[in-house]
Order: structure tokens, then C-alpha cells, then sequence
């Protein structure tokens, strides 16, 4: 027998009750497209008559990016109730709490009183309308949502009250998330600061922070040597395709993220450095595992491994992406790493460093794993709270 479905949330406050509706978006929102302004015509300072122009650069940029245009006519105008949304490239990002003149990247969406702003925003954001989105809008290269395909989209919703307390609900849950974000990103740039105190950039002046011994002496001088001096380095002997992501052992590549394979070619404790691609990122690991051909393996350390890992990931890290930044590091050539000067601490020293730094670690893991908690909490939510 065909079981009719209904539309009723799986979670619900238990003061509502009955079936949510069911409209497609052209009967319910107007969307306007924005403006394409020649660069020639963008200000990098606010004139007369001038509008902030919002552009995906502008988003990507961590809001640094910042242009203004003149007398934009007013339905390029994003108010502070209203709702932007990415058209085309990252096709689907919902912008909030912006105001001023928007690129043609985008839409502004309208919607009646009957509609609560933040239970549209999150029903915009859930993952079954962006998988929609980014159906609607194609595979091409660049994939763009037009108008016709953006009012397709069913929107299912209660009445005012009941998307008011859902929105209200989920926005102290983005409240916990954003708290738990900002003190990640807090730890992290207290971590970073502290490493630049303790490993200044060119690895050849005075640090700001020394630490002492258990008596409240000074340790000695920090002497300067060679990373060929203190290690083996070498590079890895697979091809990337040679890789299987069920296997046994950890691949790492040129990748934030090490894959799989069947085989190893390495076993116990190395410092991974990507000679290409993420260039310069480093990660560590004790045991078996397997590496890319153009991954640095840094073994066989005459020095503390934890001490290593961190000057890497602080002083060399740094060194190339300044250099990389500059254009002159597209990749590392296995003499840059070989020649490349680091401070060597007192061996207690070098314990007291990495216990100090690994501390701020943990921290920063817990935290990170609360805020991935709090995100799959809300991921669950939206789909249980919504139709």
C-alpha cells in the first residue's frame, strides 16, 4: 500500500502542531540580480555618493577587499534585512548583515512578512537546498544558478510563530558555535605569537622568550645549525596513484590530509614536509607509512623529534611562505631544505619548549573538538527540525 507522505518535522515544540506547507519559491520571494562595475570604476576609498560594493573577492578575502562605486540605482541596494546569496562561482553562499551595492554574483532575495528571515537562512543553508543549488546551477567549470531554476526550489515552512522559535533555537546554537570559533581562533593566534617570540623569522636573532632551568638558571646560548646536520631527509618513493584509500598504512603527499596504502616504505618517527602543492606544511608521525615523491621525510634526528616538528612547523613554515608569497618558493628543493639554518636548544630546553607549545595543543584540540561536536549537533537539528 502507498504510504502518503506528510509533511511534520521529526522534532518539533510540542505547542505546534499540523502539517507545514509547501510552496515553490517564485510564489513566495522576488530575487534581483546586481551590478557589474568595471575595475576602472571601483574606489578603494569612499567618495561622494559612493557605496560599498560587495564582491566575491570581498567574501573570499576574509573581508579585507573592500570597493566602492557611485550612485548605484537603488535595486543594487543590499539593506540589512536582506538576504544575498552567491549565483554563481561558490554558488549558494547566504550573506548576511552587509549593506551597500552587490556584484551581479549575486542575488538579493525578498521575502514577505509571513517569512522569518533566520528560519530562511538556515533553510537556504541546510544541505538539502545546497545540494539543490549546486544541481540547478550545472557542473560546468563555473557553475551559475539563473533565476528560473532559483524559483523551482520548494520551500517548506510553518507558520510565523513556529519558524520564529525554530530560528531563535538555532540561533543560540550558532551563538555556542561562533563562541567556541572565536576561542579557537584566539588560541591559535596566541600559539602563533608565542612561536614567533620563541623562533624569530630569521632564525638568527635573539628569541624574546627563554625558558630556565629547574634551579631558575639561564640554559646556554642557543647554537645554529644545519636541518642536514640533525637529520636524514629524503624524499618519498611513490606515485600518488599508487595509493588506496582502504589501505593499512598512512600515504602522505602533498596534502593537508595523508591518504592510504597497502605497502610502507618508512617506519618510525619523521617529520612529512610537501615539497609542492600545500608547500611547506608539515605534519608528524611515528610507525609505518608511505610517502610521495615529492614529500620530504625528516628522519633519524640527533635532536628532540617534538622539538623538531615544532621549529618546522613554526620557523621553516614561515620562511616559505614568506618566500612563497614573494614568488620565489613554488616548491622546496631538497638543498633549500639541507641549508636551512635552525636555532638548537639545551636538550631541557628543548623538552620545556615542547611541553609549553604541545600544552596550547590540547587546548586548541579540545576546543576544536567541542566546536566539531556543537556543528554536528546543528547539522542533526536542521535535519530533524526541518521538512
Amino acid at each position: 500500500m502507498h504510504q502518503e507522505t506528510t509533511h511534520i518535522p521529526k522534532l518539533r515544540f510540542p505547542e505546534f502542531e499540523g502539517e507545514w506547507a509547501i510552496t515553490p519559491f517564485r510564489d513566495l520571494l522576488k530575487i534581483n540580480q546586481g551590478l557589474q562595475i568595471a575595475i576602472d570604476q571601483r574606489y578603494t576609498n569612499e567618495v561622494e555618493n559612493s557605496f560599498f560594493y560587495i564582491t566575491n573577492e570581498f567574501l573570499r578575502s576574509g573581508n579585507s577587499t573592500r570597493y566602492f562605486i557611485k550612485n548605484p540605482p537603488e535595486n543594487v541596494l543590499c539593506k540589512e534585512h536582506d538576504i544575498l546569496m552567491t549565483r554563481t562561482g561558490n554558488t549558494g553562499q547566504v550573506v548576511t548583515g552587509v549593506t551597500g551595492a552587490f556584484h551581479n554574483n549575486f542575488f538579493k532575495i525578498k521575502y514577505p512578512d509571513s517569512i522569518s528571515k533566520d528560519f530562511l537562512v538556515e533553510f537556504l543553508r541546510k544541505n538539502e537546498t545546497q545540494n539543490l543549488i549546486l544541481r540547478y546551477a550545472g557542473t560546468s567549470t563555473i557553475p551559475d544558478l539563473n533565476h528560473s531554476d532559483f524559483y523551482r526550489i520548494k520551500f517548506t515552512c510553518p507558520k510565523l510563530p513556529e519558524q520564529q522559535k525554530i530560528a531563535s533555537f538555532l540561533t543560540k546554537v550558532d551563538q555556542k558555535i561562533d563562541l567556541l570559533q572565536r576561542k579557537k581562533d584566539q588560541l591559535t593566534a596566541y600559539k602563533k605569537g608565542m612561536m614567533q617570540k620563541l623562533f624569530p623569522a630569521t632564525g638568527r636573532q635573539v628569541p624574546e622568550i627563554r625558558f630556565k632551568d629547574d634551579q631558575g638558571n639561564n640554559f646556554p646560548d642557543w647554537e645554529e645549525k644545519k636541518l642536514g646536520e640533525v637529520m636524514k631527509i629524503q624524499t618519498g618513493k611513490k606515485d600518488v596513484n599508487e595509493g588506496n584509500p582502504d589501505g593499512i598504512y598512512p600515504f602522505f603527499t602533498c596534502a593537508k590530509t595523508p591518504t592510504f596504502s597497502d605497502d610502507f616504505s618508512f617506519e618510525g618517527a619523521a617529520v612529512l614536509v610537501a615539497g609542492n602543492g600545500e608547500v611547506g606544511h608539515c605534519q608528524k608521525y611515528n610507525g609505518r607509512f608511505e610517502a610521495y615523491q615529492r614529500t620530504y621525510v625528516l628522519s633519524d634526528f640527533s635532536e628532540s623529534f617534538e622539538y623538531i616538528f615544532i621549529v618546522m612547523t613554526g620557523l621553516f613554515k614561515r620562511h616559505v611562505d614568506q618566500q612563497t608569497q614573494m614568488g620565489a618558493m613554488p616548491y622546496i628543493k631538497l638543498g633549500t631544505l639541507r641549508d636551512f639554518i635552525i636555532p638548537i636548544a639545551h636538550p631541557t630546553e628543548q623538552q620545556k619548549i615542547a611541553d609549553f607549545l604541545t600544552a596550547f595543543d590540547r587546548k586548541i584540540d579540545l576546543v576544536t573538538q567541542k566546536l566539531t561536536q556543537a556543528q554536528t549537533f546543528k547539522k542533526g537539528l536542521l535535519q530533524q527540525m526541518f521538512v
